[in-house]
């Protein structure tokens, strides 16, 4: 890793970055924009303190940093270019990133053993599962990086079901699902069995919910696990499911698999 490099340098670079991608006639595109800038910032803050949290080297913290800020590259290009966050309508926008970091040199600051680690942490951050071939360092970022990036989606997605509940509406956070009063049968099996939910199962903005919340069987690390279980942001999904005779259920098994 190139020491001269800095998280606090980065994060400018950021803000330089994505600037080139705001539109002057475009509010609701450009209010997208920010959050995914904004929600970059906010994963390199929560795998630091993961990090940290795990007793990592110093260099180790950084470079979770770096993968922190770096996670989400591709975002910006994808909502560009295709308009929409759903990697199904458009392309991965985990290898977008790795792409767009190879094509700016950003990887050539760092040696290949961390470019090695970068590059596998991003391309696993937004499939279903890790793969498997990982080394063991490789593994841990990747994990690093699934857990941070949680940490701050549920704080989104939170903040945007209190919004609804004033009216304010963001198509491009709710992947074209249907809102009406259902949720899948397949969607609520899992949940209730401890497993992810696949996107490829959902039909109604009350799967989403479900399948957010069910990524509590995704955490690998006691500090996250900790962390949404305090920050409230687990309950107040359930609030919004607009199902409530399950609220009470879903909010048992949620919290007794937290604690």
């Amino acid at each position: 890793m190139n020491e001269q490099l800095s998280i606090e340098n980065e994060k400018k670079w950021l803000n330089n970055y994505v600037d080139a991608f705001f539109r002057t006639d475009d509010d609701f595109y450009n209010q997208n924009i920010l959050l995914k800038h904004k929600h970059s910032l906010q994963v390199c803050k929560h795998i630091t303190n993961l990090a940290i949290s795990l007793n990592l080297s110093d260099h180790q913290i950084k470079l979770a940093g770096f993968i922190g800020l770096y996670h989400d590259i591709g975002r910006f290009k994808q909502y560009r270019d295709y308009n929409t966050f759903s990697d199904k309508d458009s392309v991965y926008h985990g290898d977008l990133g790795i792409e767009e970091l190879r094509a700016i040199h950003k990887l050539e600051n760092f040696t290949p053993k961390a470019q090695n680690i970068i590059i596998a942490s991003i391309h696993n951050h937004g499939l279903p599962k890790i793969e498997e071939n990982l080394d063991e360092q490789t593994m841990m970022f990747a994990k690093m990086i699934r857990d941070g990036d949680k940490m701050d989606i549920y704080r989104i997605v939170d903040e945007y079901y209190q919004a609804m509940l004033k009216g304010k509406r963001n198509i491009s956070l709710e992947l074209g699902l249907k809102n009406t009063d259902n949720i899948s049968e397949k969607v609520l099996d899992a949940f209730y069995n401890e497993r992810i939910v696949y996107k490829s199962d959902m039909q109604y903005l009350n799967d989403f919910k479900i399948l957010q919340i069910a990524w509590i069987y995704d955490l690998n690390f006691t500090y996250t696990r900790r962390y949404i279980l305090h920050s409230g942001h687990i309950e107040n999904i359930i609030k919004s499911i607009t199902m409530t005779d399950i609220h009470d259920t879903i909010r048992k098994k949620a919290l007794n698999y937290l604690k």
